[in-house]
């Protein structure tokens, strides 16, 4: 089974339904990426498999349940009373990277380190 038929599977999408097949595969191409690049490695370790299909799990259903609209998630900037005015201030600016939290303890197991040699 490949990879987004892994996370379809997981997430309940039937495997005919294509909805969501391309935000899966970015997902899964740039976790990857990103993943290769914190553990300084060219190709993903068979360890790493899982991780990477339950992260993109993770951002999927994180997706899914986020309804909020981005001015909503900014800042509060300022709140008056009377009529009821509350302002928002600049929605902060989204993380450059798909990858972070517990995921970032697993791939510290798999990073390779470069020893200096004199």
């Amino acid at each position: 089974m490949d990879r987004l038929a892994t996370v379809k599977m997981l997430v309940r999408i039937k495997e005919d339904d294509t909805t969501y097949d391309a935000k899966l595969n970015y997902w899964l191409s740039a976790t990857e990426q990103e993943m290769l690049a914190y553990t300084n490695r060219t190709e993903l370790p068979p360890g790493l498999e899982p991780a990477l299909i339950d992260h993109v799990v993770l951002l999927y259903r994180k997706d899914k349940a986020d309804t909020s609209s981005d001015a909503q998630s900014a800042p509060v900037k300022s709140i008056t009373e009377g009529n009821t005015t509350i302002t928002y201030g600049d929605a902060p600016a989204p993380g450059y990277t798909l990858i972070g939290g517990s995921l970032i303890s697993v791939l510290d197991r798999f990073v390779v380190r470069v020893v200096r040699v004199r």
